[in-house]
């Protein structure tokens, strides 16, 4: 019996040594963007692993300082969300002039001109939310009161007035990829296009316009937007998603019959394009409504937040507050690795996260929104020429700004990021960046300061993310206080 007691005891103590051995000698084993050979080992003596707490608070950014432009290159986004129980209602709306590739569009005078249709085809990307609902989109012509130019239009205005509208179509977005075989060549074979019918007077009106003398209707295109404006397009019904398309893409398909000219009494079909050109003028609005939703309630406030709000341009951002750093010791920072998660929620299979997110500062000093200091590696752009235009930085996805797929405790799939601060960190201790406060929101541009050198007034519209577009994402993170799921800043350190 003694020596069963000894064997026990002996079998304790093996195991507490083994025990403390494997914790005082192991490595961080969590993933991390700094590869384990290059982290030293944590032994609780010389180096040290420890968490600080995030402080979060939501806002909305204010719509009437939103710089955010749509450019022609972008998607396009048309459509209705109003069924999104937490970031509440998106309205978004397109407007874009097409323009006849001739002066004479048509081979033959009016007179001997029959319309078959007129069809408004827009190139389709994808779309954004539910695929299923049905929503009914209506096209109208933009007044020629508008002042319209080539220009990268605020995506918070909506300074159109339109003056009658030409058609209107009810479809179901998932449809939109589906081919549609038409009978003339070009379209014989349709792929991810979405073909609106116009009213035959709009039809019958581009073929009767005057193709003679210098102020007919096709005489030049500056001429041709004195006859015609524009397009509007809006969804005026249903629907829970939004749709991207290409410009690029898409067409005025007018399909029309002819008298033969060099054969008496034979009739052609035929079709004429009107399309987007590289100098046309184009614009896209979109417009949140967060009325009565959580992030309405939570946002612009001074109240901590367990729960993070962040939807893309037009949105959301959140305020991020790490009031430990100023304690930290005077060490050798290794590692200071900025985490969050999304909290799951069923409508997040609908309206998915956003591509990336970024984190920037604001400097009071200088009054401006900067750079992380010391957390990108700013490099200065040259032309072909080598002539210095500006700042750029080259390593956003080594910033830690491009999610990861997860489970919560639950089993649901969620989204991670990290943001690696360790640079940052680093020079807050040795006093030569500030503890700032930090902005986490989901730009598709910006224009933003090099942090590192604030007062050069080197001012730069950067896209840090190719993959991400305006309107589309939003996710819900979890904040300092969330349980569970906390936001937190882990740092390795060795005290100097």
């Amino acid at each position: 019996m003694l020596m069963k007691k000894n064997f026990i005891f002996l079998f304790g103590v093996l195991s507490v040594c083994t025990a403390i051995l494997f914790f005082s000698c192991k490595k961080i084993n969590l993933p991390t963007d700094v590869g384990l050979d290059v982290i030293p080992e944590v032994d609780n003596i010389h180096t040290f692993d420890t968490t600080l707490e995030v402080v979060a608070y939501n806002g909305i950014f204010d719509i009437a300082n939103d710089s955010t432009r749509s450019y022609k290159t972008y998607p396009q986004f048309l459509g209705l969300i109003d069924n999104d129980p937490i970031f509440g209602k998106t309205d978004a709306r397109m407007f874009f002039e097409l323009l006849p590739g001739t002066r004479i569009p048509f081979p033959n005078t009016p007179d001997k001109l029959t319309l078959d249709s007129v069809v408004l085809v827009m190139s389709y990307i994808e779309t954004y939310g539910d695929t299923a609902a049905v929503q009914t989109i209506r096209v109208s012509e933009l007044a020629q009161s508008n002042i319209f130019k080539d220009s990268a239009y605020l995506i918070k205005n909506n300074p159109f007035v339109t003056s009658k509208v030409l058609g209107s179509k009810t479809i179901i977005p998932f449809k939109l990829k589906d081919s549609v075989n038409i009978a003339h060549t070009e379209d014989s074979a349709t792929l991810r296009q979405m073909r609106i019918r116009l009213d035959d007077s709009f039809g019958d009106r581009l073929l009767n316009y005057d193709t003679s003398g210098v102020n007919n209707a096709y005489h030049s295109d500056s001429t041709f937007r004195t006859f015609f404006k524009g397009f509007a397009l809006q969804s005026i019904s249903g629907g829970n998603a939004i749709m991207g398309f290409s410009l690029a893409g898409s067409k005025l398909a007018v399909y029309y019959r002819n008298e033969n000219k060099t054969t008496a009494g034979k009739i052609d079909t035929s079709v004429t394009y009107f399309r987007f050109a590289n100098y046309s003028p184009s614009a896209n609005y979109i417009h949140r409504d967060y009325s009565g939703t959580q992030v309405l309630a939570t946002a612009n406030d001074d109240i901590p937040d367990n729960l993070v709000y962040i939807q893309s341009q037009p949105g959301t951002f959140a305020t991020l507050k790490i009031p430990g750093l100023k304690a930290l010791p005077k060490s050798i920072i290794h590692l200071a690795e900025l985490s969050m998660e999304s909290v799951y929620d069923s409508k997040d299979t609908l309206f998915s996260a956003p591509d990336a997110l970024f984190m920037d500062t604001y400097d009071s000093s200088v009054s401006k929104f900067v750079t992380i200091p010391y957390s990108q590696q700013v490099i200065n752009l040259m032309d072909n020429f080598g002539i210095s235009y500006g700042y750029g930085v080259s390593n956003y996805a080594e910033f830690g700004s491009f999610p990861n797929s997860g489970f919560d405790l639950a089993g649901n799939v969620i989204k991670k990021w990290r943001f690696n601060l360790t640079r940052y960190v680093q020079n807050v201790l040795i006093n030569k960046a500030k503890p700032y406060n930090l902005r986490l929101y989901a730009p598709k541009s910006m224009l933003i300061y090099n942090g590192e050198t604030p007062t050069e007034n080197t001012q730069v519209t950067i896209e840090p993310f190719s993959t991400i577009v305006y309107g589309v994402g939003r996710v819900r993170l979890g904040g300092g206080n969330q349980p569970g799921q906390k936001m937190k800043l882990r740092v390795v350190y060795s005290k100097t």
